[in-house]
């Protein structure tokens, strides 16, 4: 099962099964899917009483489902399974959770950090690979999907994921890994992967976790190794933008604009119906109905969200289902030091991608709550 989930996440977006529009269902899903029925299976239905973590998170997803009961947008039946299916997914990856929790799957929970390690690293590998032998994405562009150059993308198909995604892999490594054979060798190779990004959303995810893990463990030398790979991130950006950026026309500062015009088009949104929103993930619908994007803007990936991740919620599911979230991740953040500091990185990032609700990281931080809950058999 380990090696199934590991395969599933490092596998990222280039297996997808189309729901209608750029939305779909991932190997990822289906995975979590099966083992949530063999789980069930197992477990004979019988759950303990939720952590507090677990809890919140079916809050929030009752708040996501009233949401989509009551939203102010005339969705079609078709409009509404999209929806509801990106909902499902969120309550089916608590699930799992929730059956380890309750004693079920306990060789797979044991080997959670393991898992996160080992698919972090084939992304790496294999976004390095893409780097060399695949350096200009601009194919992708006719699928919606940005046209990258020069940056590792790996299977998510966009360096800012991956760059977060990558960011977890690197705290995992260091406070769990350090003492294992060939870390450095490791280490680095995930690090170059991450810094071939050159996302500055992941490398301030990057930055905010790991000065995060450092005050939290009271090290000095974690804070100092913090400070020197930053600063070869920011070394590394900086080349990219002399000789690989600017001499192609490649405009960073139009990614800037766009993200801002995706602030705007989320805070209209969210005024429309500010208690709860306008329905969990029907943020496209929205766009077209409120007629805030062109027919181009729609039918690309970045459609489907807004780049900020509470905004996209907030828009969503309102100021209630904003809350629950919050709880959520306060909940979350008790269980362990380097969940804290992986939620700080990610709502770190998440004002410039909405990272919170990318599949790959969604499991991440969801498994890594029950793998770090000291109260679970």
């Amino acid at each position: 099962m380990d090696i199934l989930l590991t395969l599933s996440i490092s596998v990222g977006q280039l297996l997808k099964f189309s729901l209608g529009g750029r939305g779909g269902i991932t190997i990822l899903d289906l995975t979590v899917i099966i083992l949530c029925f063999w789980g069930l299976f197992v477990s004979k239905f019988r759950f303990k009483k939720p952590s507090s973590w677990i809890l919140a998170g079916l809050i929030f997803t009752l708040c996501g489902l009233a949401s989509l009961i009551i939203t102010p947008l005339q969705l079609l039946p078709s409009e509404y399974f999209i929806s509801l299916t990106y909902l499902i997914r969120f309550s089916v990856y608590i699930l799992l959770a929730w059956l380890m929790y309750s004693g079920t799957l306990q060789k797979l929970k044991k080997n959670i950090s393991n898992i996160f390690f080992r698919s972090g690293f084939i992304l790496a590998i294999l976004g390095l690979l893409q780097l060399i032998f695949l350096p200009n994405l601009i194919f992708l562009e006719k699928y919606g999907w940005d046209p990258h150059y020069f940056r590792t993308a790996s299977t998510f198909l966009d360096p800012n994921f991956l760059g977060a995604h990558l960011t977890l892999t690197l705290l995992l490594m260091i406070q769990y890994f350090s003492t294992r054979k060939h870390f450095r060798i490791f280490f680095a190779i995930v690090f170059i992967g991450l810094l071939t990004t050159f996302s500055r959303g992941a490398y301030l995810a990057f930055l905010s976790s790991f000065l995060s893990l450092s005050f939290l463990n009271k090290s000095i030398k974690q804070f100092i190794l913090t400070i020197i790979l930053f600063s070869t991130l920011l070394v590394g950006f900086n080349i990219y933008q002399v000789n690989i950026a600017k001499p192609r026309g490649i405009d960073r500062g139009e990614s800037a604009q766009s993200r801002q015009n995706s602030w705007e088009q989320g805070w209209q949104i969210f005024l429309h119906s500010p208690l709860l929103g306008v329905g969990f993930n029907s943020y496209p619908f929205a766009l077209k109905q409120y007629k805030l994007a062109d027919e181009k803007f729609l039918e690309g990936h970045g459609s489907t969200t807004n780049d900020s991740s509470l905004l996209y919620i907030l828009a969503t599911t309102g100021i209630v289902g904003l809350i629950s979230y919050l709880l959520f991740l306060k909940s979350l953040a008790k269980k362990s030091r380097v969940l804290k500091a992986a939620l700080v990185g990610l709502l770190a990032q998440s004002f410039f991608a909405n990272t919170f609700f990318y599949p790959p990281i969604l499991i991440w931080i969801i498994l890594m709550g029950v793998y770090e809950d000291k109260t679970s058999s």
